[in-house]
């Protein structure tokens, strides 16, 4: 198999959480308040518990995946293992019940945590392949480019055609061939994939210990914060953005064009992104590009549903830009991290670290959405009626400053990250010598 189709195989596999979490993440929260009927704050409590409950698996899935020792690898049964509660639990997640309130509530809540705990188990172990792959710095940054484009191409998907099905036909409808296809590409990155022989780590080390052992890294602590403001800023706009064009800007026919813009200037930037860091290495680069997102989000702020489509659209362009290099970088300096633990104690650990890693995310973003939830709550929002001024302005102001804020998070720790390439480098020489 040539490298390039590796490469692509590998990229494939990011599919299966992309399609998943970006409709949930566009339109559950939507489908909770607007469809199913219950209030924003409960729906926002529904992501919270749900997603809280998920980000506490991730560690300990990492942790079992390191420690499997099985014919297929470490990582490629989980593939498997997934594949049938992926479509069975997403079909039941967008299932429209006539439920009081308080049964609906639960129902949603067990089920989001279930689906996401399934999607965990392939999630982790896919992740942690990429150490496996290589262990050169740019090569990791090339790999994690066709992950990523991947995750942009098929979320561009998943923002625009599951919408059109579920409007066309039902909700369900549309999550039952999602599921299709998520098994689908799990049974087959499994039978597609191999990984190369890593040695078993024999010791019981237990999860606190190993926990408390990685946030030792210290260039883990201030890559955690980079991973966290980035993907929270993401998640507010995928949650919040429904609102801010069907009630701010009265263009929700809008949002399709508006995430093919802002998904497409990721896309395409992503070779610009992999030239400048061949240049100036990866944590310039991340800097650079969360500067451009932070222009982008701040421009939210001056238009309004008088404004011309083509500066909406500009506006999203800029911030696509940033989105894509701050969705690539984080996930290639991660193996980097890694090499650093490994020179540091002597052994591979990307289970956990990956677990860690997708753990902070989910946590961020389970009280992201919350807050938007309650966001709305107070803001007197009443779904499918028109928005007082006061929630209007509210509406608008969420969409700029609040993943702004996450954003300076993410720059302020992409200055503080102590590694460079040399630094890798170095780290590289000093562990082929062991």
């Amino acid at each position: 198999m040539n490298e390039r189709l590796r490469k692509v195989i590998y990229g494939s596999g990011e599919s299966v959480p992309v399609v998943a979490n970006t409709v949930i993440a566009l339109y559950f929260l939507y489908f909770l308040t607007d469809i199913v009927g219950i209030s924003p704050a409960l729906a926002g409590a529904v992501f919270m518990i749900g997603r809280s409950w998920d980000a506490f698996t991730d560690p300990a899935i990492g942790l079992i995946s390191d420690r499997t020792k099985t014919r297929w690898g470490r990582r490629r049964p989980y593939f498997l293992f997934a594949a049938l509660p992926l479509i069975i639990l997403y079909s039941f997640l967008w299932q429209e019940f006539e439920f009081s309130t308080l049964t609906s509530f639960i129902y949603y809540t067990l089920l989001y945590m279930l689906f996401m705990t399934a999607l965990t188990v392939f999630h982790v172990p896919y992740i942690s392949l990429i150490s496996e792959y290589s262990t050169d710095y740019m090569e990791r940054t090339s790999i994690t480019n066709y992950r990523i484009f991947f995750q942009l191409f098929f979320g561009l998907f998943a923002a625009v055609i599951p919408k059109i099905v579920a409007d066309a036909t039902s909700y369900s409808t549309m999550a039952f061939g999602i599921g299709i296809f998520m098994t689908t590409v799990a049974i087959l990155l499994f039978s597609m994939t191999n990984e190369r022989p890593v040695p078993i780590q024999t010791e019981k080390t237990k999860l606190l210990g190993e926990l408390k052992s990685v946030f030792q890294n210290r260039a883990m602590k201030y890559l955690l914060f980079i991973y966290v403001g980035c993907y929270a800023a993401a998640n507010v706009i995928e949650g919040f953005v429904i609102y801010y064009l069907k009630y701010y800007l009265d263009r929700e026919l809008d949002m399709s064009i508006l995430f093919v813009i802002v998904i497409g200037a990721g896309i395409l930037s992503l070779p610009i992104w992999t030239k400048v860091t061949k240049v100036v290495g990866k944590k310039q680069t991340l800097f650079i590009g969360l500067v451009l997102w932070l222009l982008g989000q701040f421009g939210w702020l001056f238009i309004s549903a008088d404004s011309p489509e083509y500066l909406v659209y500009a506006i999203g362009a800029i911030v696509g830009v940033g989105y894509g290099v701050a969705h690539v970088l984080p996930w290639a300096m991660l193996p980097d991290v890694i090499d650093f633990d490994e020179l540091r104690i002597g052994k591979r650990r990307e289970g956990i670290y990956s677990g860690i890693m997708t753990f902070f995310m989910k946590l961020a973003n389970s009280l992201a959405i919350f807050l938007i939830g309650l966001v709305l709550e107070f803001s007197g929002y009443i779904a499918n009626e028109v928005q007082t001024a006061e929630t209007i302005n509210v509406i608008k102001w969420t969409m700029a400053l609040a993943p702004g804020i996450f954003v300076v998070l993410a720059l302020v720790a992409t200055w503080l990250y102590p590694f460079s390439r040399k630094d890798h480098e170095n780290i590289r020489r000093q562990l082929s010598k062991n």
